[in-house]
């Protein structure tokens, strides 16, 4: 092994794993909105380049805020990488939350929240009824990308279904990142394909015996 990749996953060793503060929701909405600018879903969800880092930030802003009651947002201490999980039998939005959060939705994807909405319910769809633990969003600065961080990050949600006995399960929308996932025990269960956009991968990972 050479020098550099030694280096980087000593970095990435020494990175903090702990729970998404609000001070934290804008710069980690930002790394995300980073991390997320070539990703198939968002792209189709949010086609205009001159608008889309700017909405990317404000996408994952709503999700932070959904997300931070449930205690199961993380980031490393620099804001390196972020995961937002979603506990069991948690992961299903309901009715009223769209409600309280549509105006914002209008204002990101205007006349297209009827097709992010009609996506969503397409891939809410096919979601498993068993409890598990949902990996909604993973991400890392691209400059940070490859040197561990995103590891560490998803071991140590993983360490915590494995020790509760509970599976888990996320979708891919990058096939390559499909072999990525299958190195943490994940494994393809479907596609889903999206109406005139990408296909995503519904990935399902057993609790491994500590």
């Amino acid at each position: 092994m050479s020098a550099q990749p030694q280096q980087a996953e000593r970095r990435a060793a020494g990175a903090i794993v702990r729970k998404t503060e609000i001070s934290d929701v804008e710069a980690v909405s930002e790394m995300l909105a980073r991390a997320f600018w070539d990703d198939p879903l968002m792209l189709h969800f949010v086609p205009e380049q001159s608008t889309r880092p700017q909405k990317l930030v404000r996408i994952f802003r709503l999700l932070h805020k959904l997300g931070l009651p449930h205690g199961a947002c993380f980031t490393t201490d620099e804001h390196d990488c972020a995961t937002l999980w979603r506990p069991p039998n948690e992961w299903h939005l309901p009715w009223w939350q769209y409600v309280i959060n549509g105006p914002e939705m209008l204002r990101v994807f205007g006349i297209g929240a009827l097709n992010v909405m009609s996506a969503m319910d397409m891939i809410e769809k096919v979601h498993p009824t068993e409890p598990h633990w949902y990996l909604q969003v993973i991400g890392t600065d691209p400059p940070k990308q490859g040197k561990g961080f995103a590891s560490l990050a998803m071991r140590h949600q993983l360490a915590i279904a494995d020790a509760n006995g509970t599976p888990c399960y996320l979708e891919s929308s990058k096939p390559t990142n499909i072999p990525v996932y299958r190195a943490f025990g994940f494994e393809v269960v479907r596609e889903i394909h999206l109406p005139d956009g990408p296909t995503l991968w519904p990935m399902w990972r057993r609790p491994r015996a500590l």
